[in-house]
């Protein structure tokens, strides 16, 4: 594919944040597509606000990204990022176990999450997206206890399981396919693919946005990426919310 994106690689024995480092890096306008790989996170950040837990032989990557794509492709990114978490747990692993997405870009398997995606960016006014940095966030060999949500790490499935440099390898040359597929107008292959590898249409789910929810069954997702989730009433096109199996939502 053409412009295929090399990364410049930087390994940190410890870092605050990888996710910070690639921020301050595009601060300071370095203008490398960076791939930033630490050991060890002293304060990791989750999505929505969230701490992130990372116990010491887990997964810690980041990557800051100097986008030819406009602004408008920008909410493909966690599908692009999913896409390429999936693709390189698969290759290094292989489908022993079931493997899926659940909307937008949380990594399942066997129904536990194994991996958090953390997607930060910049606009300058009025509507120019300058820099992305996509962070990744793998279980590999163990799992923080979380009160909210069933997780899990490789070492649950896998023998032997990638260490965080073989797996970061992997994430960073299908991470520079999949980006490529989006600056190249490829979103309709980029949606389809992502449906390959989500979850079984049909399954029931609860999604919640601010204090509403809204319960029904998964139908796919629109080609805006939006969630379809086929209530009893109609079918919901979610923008964003936050999404549970249903029979896992009522045991919290």
């Amino acid at each position: 594919m053409d412009n295929y994106i090399t990364w410049q690689v930087e390994h940190y024995p410890t870092l605050p944040s990888t996710n910070d480092y690639c921020i301050e890096q595009a601060r300071l306008d370095n203008r490398s597509n960076l791939a930033v790989l630490a050991d060890s996170q002293t304060t990791p950040r989750g999505s929505r606000g969230r701490q992130w837990v990372e116990p010491t032989g887990n997964l810690a990557l980041s990557f800051l990204y100097w986008p030819s794509f406009s602004i408008k492709k920008v909410h493909w990114v966690p599908f692009v990022a999913s896409l390429a978490l999936y693709d390189a747990v698969i290759n290094l692993c292989g489908n022993q176990h079931e493997l899926c997405i659940k909307w937008p870009n949380d990594l399942l398997f066997n129904n536990k999450k194994i991996a958090g995606i953390l997607i930060e960016s910049h606009i300058e006014y009025p509507c120019h997206l300058k820099w992305l940095v996509l962070g990744f966030g793998v279980n590999i060999f163990s799992a923080p206890l979380l009160s909210d949500r069933v997780v899990g790490c490789l070492k649950d499935f896998i023998v032997d399981p990638p260490t965080p440099k073989q797996l970061a390898e992997h994430v960073g040359v299908s991470l520079s396919y999949w980006l490529q597929c989006l600056s190249s107008e490829k979103e309709s292959l980029i949606r389809d693919e992502w449906s390959k590898r989500s979850i079984k249409i049909g399954t029931p789910l609860v999604v919640t946005i601010a204090n509403n929810q809204y319960q029904g069954v998964y139908n796919g997702i629109d080609e805006k990426g939006f969630l379809l989730l086929k209530t009893p009433t109609k079918m919901e096109h979610i923008s964003a919310g936050e999404v549970f199996y249903l029979d896992k939502y009522k045991e919290k």
